[in-house]
């Protein structure tokens, strides 16, 4: 079922881009099967190009432009929509209530609009994918505004918010304010809000994939290829060794949409006059000689008959192969990945706030000289659940989730630093979820046990269904093996509490609230605002 994705102000629509091409580039080389593709693009008018299904919206014409010559240069098949922008000339100046006050009421019914076209072009709606910074004008407050007019539209439809938490060193003078403002207005409209934090963005670049100084670029294309990881399809299967799956049967035996095939791998301009260009891999495992995911060719591949790839036809239709458009192929594939995740982590209204982990993160440049094992993947990631840490490394291997006080309230002094995931000594550190989702990815995913996960004081005592795992037998990007972790856990009370300090401190001495008078702001929308934030920490530290 479509998702159609929002990229809001200079944030959301560079990370945008990152994330479509980070999809392209894994249909592309694995035959995830024709609904994976549109659930993300449709057919456009030139039959071996594909329209994301996204809308593009800033008050600063630079970006948009920059991102649609990007997709249009990258000799990709994909494309962003002709006329699925909206931008204005001067932005909202990092000022939250000019945003949301200011501008939104001003562009709502020509935002509405495109959303709207975006949504015919759709058989059924999953729901929306929003992009957004929280530091500035127009991601943060506009963003929250588009948010809140999505709600009152598409009341059936999922809202899902992917906001980045900026640095806490400060990118902007006032991003207190507008991230609490934000985070406290998202709370009441959104689905689930994953936060994706700079700090630890840019610590992964530095120390994990060697960058001497890493550019927004590339902490975008770190976030955009942990997302694609979690929304790409997979099937559901059981924590432990057998990989029993909820749908019957044994996943091990039950076939995957994960081999890539022998599609061409041409680019636009590239080989004879009027070849097309390269096309996502579409699913061909309907006359798969053996069950089980198709790996790559080489070491670690699984036995298969790659098909010849399913082409457009002239109508723009997709065809040619086993499985056609309207046939359905075997096996419990997850066709809504966001819809699964937001159902399962998101079911409590009072916790909405997702953390992504992701692992392995290598440098392109090693993954060829690294051994991949299912054990020391596994063993890293549940403890940087069990720490809070988003990062791989720095982490206190000493922390278990039985550790002296494991269950206490989590206060200021226990918070996981910034990035990493150690706290001041002395204090409990054991992170603590409401419900996690795990996808693993590669060789050997249908199989491996991941039973450590279930272990009930990871999770708070009243949680219902703590653990969900799907895996896909097809490599993620070039690694043998890697494993993602979607949690509604605590991990998220640090960052809002350090935040807060410097949002009371500011408000204290009225520092520029008179910015946000001037567009009918109030101290005590201010002091609302804080009493939201405090609800919601006090909440996650509780569990």
């Amino acid at each position: 079922m479509p998702v159609i994705t929002l990229q809001l102000g200079q944030c959301g629509n560079q990370l945008g881009c990152s994330f479509f091409s980070a999809l392209a580039s894994e249909l592309s080389a694995h035959d995830y099967g024709q609904d994976a593709v549109l659930e993300y693009y449709r057919p456009g008018a030139d039959p071996n190009i594909y329209t994301s299904r996204s809308v593009l919206i800033d008050m600063e014409p630079k970006v948009v432009a920059g991102a649609r010559a990007a997709a249009a240069a990258s000799g990709s098949w994909w494309r962003y929509p002709p006329s699925g922008y909206l931008v204005m000339q001067s932005g909202s100046g990092n000022n939250w209530a000019q945003g949301f006050h200011g501008y939104g009421p001003q562009v709502h019914e020509a935002a509405l609009e495109l959303v709207r076209k975006e949504v015919e072009h759709a058989d059924s709606l999953t729901g929306f994918l929003l992009l957004q910074s929280m530091a500035g004008g127009t991601g943060a407050g506009l963003g929250t505004y588009v948010a809140e007019a999505l709600r009152d539209d598409y009341h059936s439809a999922f809202v899902t918010n992917c906001c980045v938490w900026p640095y806490e060193s400060g990118e902007v003078i006032v991003q207190p304010y507008n991230t609490l403002f934000t985070l406290s207005h998202l709370a009441d409209v959104s689905d689930g809000i994953m936060l994706l934090e700079n700090e630890a963005l840019h610590r992964t670049c530095a120390r994990l994939m060697g960058i001497a100084r890493p550019s927004f670029a590339d902490m975008n294309g770190i976030a955009a290829r942990a997302l694609a990881s979690v929304l790409l399809p997979s099937q559901p299967r059981g924590p432990y060794g057998s990989g029993s799956s909820s749908g019957g049967g044994s996943a091990a035996g039950s076939k995957t949409l994960g081999g890539p095939g022998s599609h061409p791998r041409g680019s636009p301009g590239a080989g004879p006059a009027g070849a097309a260009a390269q096309l996502p891999a579409l699913r061909r495992t309907g006359s798969s000689s053996s069950g089980g995911a198709r790996g790559a060719s080489g070491e670690g591949s699984y036995p298969g008959s790659p098909q010849a790839p399913l082409t457009p036809t002239s109508s723009g239709a997709l065809g040619g192969g086993p499985c056609g458009p309207s046939s359905r192929c075997p096996g419990p594939v997850r066709t809504s990945p966001l819809a699964d995740l937001v159902s399962h982590l998101c079911c409590h209204p009072a916790y909405r706030m997702l953390t992504l982990r992701a692992v392995p993160q290598l440098p392109p440049s090693s993954i060829d000289f690294t051994t991949f094992t299912w054990p020391a993947i596994l063993k890293r990631l549940r403890q940087m659940l069990v720490t809070g840490s988003i990062l791989e490394e720095g982490m206190d291997w000493s922390v278990t989730p039985h550790s002296p006080g494991a269950g206490a309230p989590q206060g200021p002094g226990t918070a996981a630093a910034a990035g990493g995931g150690s706290a001041s000594s002395g204090a409990c550190r054991v992170n603590r979820a409401v419900a996690n989702w795990l996808v693993l990815r590669g060789q050997g995913a249908a199989e491996v046990d991941v039973c450590e996960f279930a272990e009930p004081a990871l999770t708070a005592g009243w949680a219902v269904d703590p653990l969900a795992v799907s895996y896909s037998g097809a490599k993620f990007g070039r690694c043998l093996m890697s494993a993602s972790l979607v949690s509604n856990d605590r991990r998220c009370v640090g960052p809002i509490q350090r935040m807060q300090e410097h949002a009371y401190g500011m408000l204290a001495s009225r520092a520029f609230v008179h910015q946000y008078e001037k567009y009918g702001m109030s101290v005590s929308d201010f002091q609302s605002c804080f009493a939201r934030i405090e609800d919601i920490a006090h909440r996650y530290a509780m569990l």
